[in-house]
This record gives structure tokens, sequence and C-alpha cells, in this order.
């Protein structure tokens, strides 16, 4: 945009979140993807969130029933645009197929940002008659799926008249489907991210109140000793509000839904703002008042540190709680020998099992997560993993 020549179609839908699926933008983005790789060609390129245009149309307003036929026809109509130039990059062997990860392909077909597989199926079937292919390369569907989001399996929210659900449509049509966030769920009513692994819940090292009462004191010595000396131009937060984390993590204590919650608060809203503040007084604070806070810091630290572990402790055996629950919800649909096996092994296998899942995409960051996954590669496939999604629902 800043050059004068912005992509046609851009879906502006936040400062850090623009979206485009018009050929001009898939040509550089292609050619960029291709040289990268250092390939000729592509095996499939998947279109990532088309959704975003329903979902930003409709924030606009854009979305009331008696208008989402129409800006689905809009959507889908893209989404034929885009399919013309992935064929015609088949035809000139830059790419052997092409497809769509959408995270809405298995929402009910009633929310505004669901996309439909059949829909996407005929989208790539009227984009190869227009460039003159015999066939279609639609080939890959990738969707979000785990024990909690069963989508796939269970609504009908795809076909003639909404009928089928995404997996049917997909073995009829011959389309693979990879599944993401096996272990990650994200039950809409329970809010947050659901790890489906089992949890180490660490030795007890200190009672919350007790340390919470040693980082208080602390606190408190910081704002009489330390806090009148650090220079304010009057906007921002005080000098004697940097350091209140006794109240506020007392505050938020019964709010940490599990172990994921509480990393994702320590890591994104704490974190950031103590290493923040200590690198600025560091710097700022000279002479005699550096060595006092030099002191208080080497102090203060520990036992912050120390009470963070206390709260770390808390949400493991919340997220162990949750996990057991979970095992005591599947194991009498699993066959005896497989009932001692781990969290993530149930998870893992009752989706590979699962009719019309291709591949389950599973980010395994150390050789302990992949020997664990690997296990179920050995084992045969569930019989019934429909029922294991069926008890799941229930317990929502």
């Amino acid at each position: 945009e800043k050059s004068g020549k912005p992509y046609p179609d851009m879906v502006k839908y936040g400062d850090d979140i623009w979206h485009c699926m018009h050929p001009e933008f898939l040509a550089d983005q292609l050619t960029l993807s291709l040289d990268r790789l250092g390939l000729a060609t592509l095996d499939v390129c998947l279109l990532h969130n088309p959704e975003y245009f329903l979902s930003h149309a409709t924030r606009l307003g854009a979305g009331e029933q008696r208008e989402l036929s129409t800006l689905r026809d809009e959507f889908y109509a893209r989404l034929q645009l885009a399919f013309e130039y992935c064929e015609r990059q088949v035809e000139a062997g830059r790419l052997r197929g092409y497809g769509v990860s959408s995270n809405t392909s298995t929402a009910s077909p009633d929310e505004p940002g669901a996309t439909s597989l059949s829909r996407m199926i005929e989208a790539a079937k009227a984009a190869a008659k227009n460039v003159g292919a015999a066939a279609h390369h639609f080939t890959v569907l990738q969707c979000p799926m785990n024990v909690h989001e069963s989508g796939a399996a269970l609504i009908k929210n795809t076909g003639p008249d909404n009928g089928s659900t995404l997996l049917d449509e997909a073995l009829r049509e011959g389309v693979a489907v990879l599944v993401n966030r096996p272990l990650n769920a994200m039950p809409a009513q329970r809010g947050g991210v659901v790890r489906l692994a089992d949890v180490p819940v660490p030795a007890p090292e200190a009672d919350f109140e007790t340390q919470r009462q040693k980082v208080a004191l602390l606190e408190e010595e910081y704002r009489k000793d330390l806090a009148p000396a650090v220079a304010h131009s009057g906007q921002g937060m005080l000098p004697a509000d940097f350091f209140r984390w006794a109240d506020e993590l007392n505050r938020i204590r019964t709010q940490v839904q599990g172990l994921e919650h509480w990393e994702q608060i320590e890591t994104q809203m704490i974190a950031p703002h103590v290493n923040q503040v200590l690198r600025a007084l560091s710097e700022a604070f000279t002479g005699t008042i550096a060595e006092q806070w030099e002191t208080w810091r080497d102090r203060y630290v520990p036992e912050l540190l120390a009470l963070l572990r206390t709260l770390h402790r808390e949400a493991s055996e919340r997220s162990r709680l949750r996990a057991e629950d979970l095992h005591r919800t599947i194991d009498p649909l699993l066959p005896e020998q497989r009932r001692k096996a781990t969290l993530s092994q149930k998870a893992l296998w009752v989706l590979a099992s699962t009719g019309g899942v291709t591949s389950v995409l599973n980010g395994m960051r150390t050789p302990a997560y992949v020997d664990d996954a690997l296990q179920i590669l050995r084992w045969e496939p569930l019989s019934d993993s429909r029922r294991v999604y069926d008890r799941c629902a229930e317990k929502k």
C-alpha cells in the first residue's frame, strides 16, 4: 500500500492481521515460498484461514442472517478465483495440489464464519472448468480436531442440505484431512486452552499466603525507601506501583484455570513487566541509592519467583485433576490394555483411529514427546472412536 500498489481484496481484520487470497497476492507468496525452500514445485499449497473474510464482514455488521447467503456467495467467489490461480500453477508445474486450512470448517452451519467443504469443492470444480483442466486438484483440508472439539466427526455442516459431516464429505470426495491442535483443545464453554496431556505436579515449596506476605513486605519496603527516589514525568504508572505483585497475584489466583492459562499469564503479563522495570531501575539509579536498590532487588527477586512457583504448582494441580477426569470419561470406552496409556497417547490414538482423518499434526518439541506419540503407531485402530467424541461432548 505504501508503494501505491495495494493488493486487491485485502481484508484488514486487525492492525497486525491483514488477509488476502487474491491471485496477485498468491503469486508473490508462492514465488517467495518456492525461492525460500529452494524448490521448483510444492506438493500442496494451503490457503490459510480464508474465513477471515466472513469474520471481518460480520464484525462490521454485514453478517445479519438476511445477508449471510449473499456474503457467503462472495466468499466462495473469491475462493474460486484463488483456486483458478492454483489450478494454473498446477498446469505450470509449480504445484501438485492445493487446499484450505480453515478453523471454522467444523463449525455449525448457523455460525456466520462457518465454511463448508462441499462448497469449497464446488468452487474447485468450477475453477478447474474455467481454466480448462480435466479435473480439480483440491486435495487437502486442514482443520482443528481433538476429543473436546470433534465437530469434524459430529456436526453435519456440509453437503446437500448440510446433511454430512466434514469427515464424511472428505471421504466421499477423496480429500485428505489433516487435523491440527490434537492436544490443545479450546472448548468454548470452558474458555482458554485445555492441554490434553498428563501434568506432573511439583513438590510443594511454600504456602502461598506465607510467601505472599514475604513479597508484600519487600514491596512495601520498596515503596517507602526506593520509590520516592525514582523520577516521574507525571505520565504513566507511578513508581510506587511498579511492584504490587503480592496484591495482584492474590487477586488473580482463583481465576487461573490451569497450567496452560498460568503459563500464559506468567510469560505474557508478569515476566515482561517485571523484567522491564528491573532493567529500567537498574539503569536509572546511581550512587548510594543504586547500592540500596541492588540489595533490595537481590532479596526481592528470589521471593517473587518462589511466589510464582506456588501458583505454578496450584495451576498444575488444577490441570492434573482435569486430566484425571478425562481419563475417567474415556477409559470405559477403551480396551483394557490401553487404559494405562498416557492421556496424550489416548487423545492421539482416538484421532488417528477416526475414519476420514488422514494425518494428525502433532507439534513435538522434545524427544520424550516424540517417543510418547510414536507408541500409538504400533497399536491397532480403536474400533469405535465416535463413542469417545460423543461421551466427551456429553461432559461439556
